[in-house]
């Protein structure tokens, strides 16, 4: 609509102007002339008139894209990138051009470096290193605890490709600040931060509901006690019966049904032959809670079909074959001791595997086989008869079996981060996204690590697969903390890098980016391809104020 209006409005001036200037008895076409040229400068004041011709291919400097001055690319088609390469964040906001890169910016020159930025307390930090050309000369790296003192060094050779390893293991929980050092002739020595977060271990707690008393599942609870992980035990002993014990000190968790995501246990194991009793309800939910809890089906000869669909649904079918005995040597480490008893199988078969899948055993019909992700923790035991090795004296192999597979189902607990960050190597004064599926509610603060920290609050940037996104540009380095209530428990804590560290692995990450922000940007279609550019404002004004000052000095003579 306002396209329309202004220069009707224009026009509609121009009329009345010129219609005034024909009751003048001395006005002259000059005047009128110049009521034209007026609303006509106007007019293009609104709208410059494109007249200027376009350069369609330009040669930019890196700093200049980096710079924080804009740069006029209207009717620009390609861009020639010299200098050294830019991050996304100085590319992404870019005009739809072309970017053409030197061979420099094309080569996989520069490090990376890769580590865990969260353990737990006892675990070994393990620093990765990757050179993709040849080293020029020798290096040595040298891995720095919060001390300053050396834990761990390597010596790297010219014209060797580095993939090297550095490790140590942390002494302290909490925020933790490493340095690695890099040392070479030619570029001296530099030292880089390598910050942890170095987490308590949790202590697990196990719900072990049967549907029947057995030896086995008696075993199984006499180990639970004996490791000291705090349990509760429901043994349905008739219709309507149920045995209840608490294990380690836990107390006895009254709640009518514990099969819901606010339950406080971390690995669910449940009878098979429970499924029957289950309600509909029920049912429900136990497809649900294996994404955010671990569940452990003890399998049983007399599962249901039902239960084998709930298996299948699970992208995890199993397919009931004939119960076999197993030897000691069937492919867990622990148990190959002549001595050992036989294990009987049930004869489940497991059905197309995932290649990260855990599987217990030799061949097709395994022992155990658990799927452990991020977004899945689900297992199923397939054998019987271990509570014989307890009573045959191989204690340390029954619990060394045990422990096996329920340190697998449990290896994302308290690893897992609720919270995640865009970039692997933030830096101060660069756009930082964090995203989370709490962030649905309140947008949240983050707080540096000073002495007294001001909170800030992000600007929102929309939802994906792992949540609503908030975009944040830190103003200093070091420890920051990322809190959803100002009141409340910090959510992440990370760390920002200064905007010389590691710049080596900069100018790799660069490098990357650069040349995927080279292939994403195509350039401006055809149909918008333009000859001309619309002029710049500032001349459409001069030229109205000169006009408008020509008109005033004409009027000034007529008075006179």
């Amino acid at each position: 609509m306002i396209e329309l209006l202004i220069p009707a409005l224009c026009l509609l001036a121009c009329i009345a102007s010129l219609l005034l200037l024909r009751h003048r008895r001395r006005a002259k076409p000059l005047d009128c002339g110049l009521q034209l040229a007026i609303w006509f400068s106007a007019w293009m004041l609104w709208q410059p008139p494109p007249i200027i011709p376009a350069e369609h291919h330009i040669s930019v400097d890196s700093k200049a894209l980096a710079s924080s001055h804009p740069l006029n690319l209207k009717g620009v088609e390609s861009i020639s990138l010299n200098g050294k390469p830019l991050s996304r964040d100085n590319l992404r906001d870019l005009a739809p051009v072309r970017l053409e890169l030197s061979k420099t910016q094309l080569s996989n020159t520069g490090w990376e470096f890769d580590w865990q930025r969260q353990i737990t307390l006892g675990g070994s930090l393990k620093l990765k290193i990757y050179s993709r050309q040849p080293l020029a000369e020798n290096t040595q790296i040298s891995l720095l605890n919060p001390y300053g003192h050396i834990e761990e060094n390597l010596e790297l050779h010219a014209g060797e490709k580095v993939q090297a390893q550095l490790t140590t293991t942390p002494k302290l929980a909490g925020p933790q600040l490493y340095r690695v050092r890099i040392e070479s002739k030619a570029g001296g020595s530099h030292s880089n931060p390598l910050p942890i977060l170095v987490r308590e271990p949790l202590q697990p707690k196990v719900l072990l509901w049967l549907a029947r008393p057995s030896f086995e599942t008696a075993a199984l609870s006499r180990w639970l006690r004996q490791s000291g992980v705090p349990a509760q035990v429901m043994t349905q002993l008739a219709p309507k019966i149920i045995r209840k014990e608490t294990l380690n000190r836990l107390p006895f968790i009254e709640s009518a049904d514990l099969l819901v995501d606010e339950s406080p246990f971390d690995l669910i194991i449940l009878d098979s032959s429970l499924w029957p009793q289950f309600s509909i309800e029920q049912k429900h939910r136990l497809n649900a809670i294996a994404t955010t809890k671990s569940l452990l089906w003890l399998v049983s000869d007399d599962s249901s079909e039902e239960f084998l669909q709930y298996a299948a649904a699970h992208s995890m079918p199993l397919q009931k074959g004939e119960a076999t005995q197993l030897h000691s040597g069937f492919g867990y480490q622990k148990a190959n001791n002549p001595g050992t008893p036989t294990l009987r199988n049930l004869g489940f078969i497991a059905v197309q595997p995932g290649s990260s899948d855990f599987l217990l055993g030799n061949g097709e019909v395994p022992l155990f086989w658990g799927r452990s992700t991020e977004t899945q923790h689900l297992g199923f035991i397939l054998f019987s008869d271990s509570h014989r090795w307890l009573t045959s004296g191989f204690t340390a192999e029954f619990a060394s079996l045990w422990k096996s597979i329920v340190d697998y189902q449990l290896k994302y607990l308290g690893s897992q981060r609720s919270v995640t960050l865009s970039d692997e190597l933030p830096r101060i004064h660069e756009r930082l996204t964090l995203c989370s599926p709490k962030f649905s509610n309140q947008s949240p603060f983050v707080f540096s690590s000073q002495a007294e920290p001001q909170p800030s609050g992000g600007t929102a940037v929309g939802s994906n697969t792992r949540g609503q996104c908030y975009s944040f540009w830190p103003q200093s380095s070091g420890w920051h903390q990322l809190k959803t209530d100002i009141k409340g428990e910090a959510a992440l804590d990370f760390y920002i890098f200064a905007k010389e560290d590691w710049p080596l692995w900069q100018r790799s990450i660069n490098t990357k980016e650069t040349r995927q922000m080279a292939t994403a940007r195509l350039g401006p279609t055809a149909s918008n391809h333009s000859s001309k550019i619309p002029l710049e404002r500032q001349w459409p004004a001069l030229i109205l104020l000169l006009l408008v000052c020509i008109s005033w000095w004409r009027e000034r003579s007529l008075i006179k």
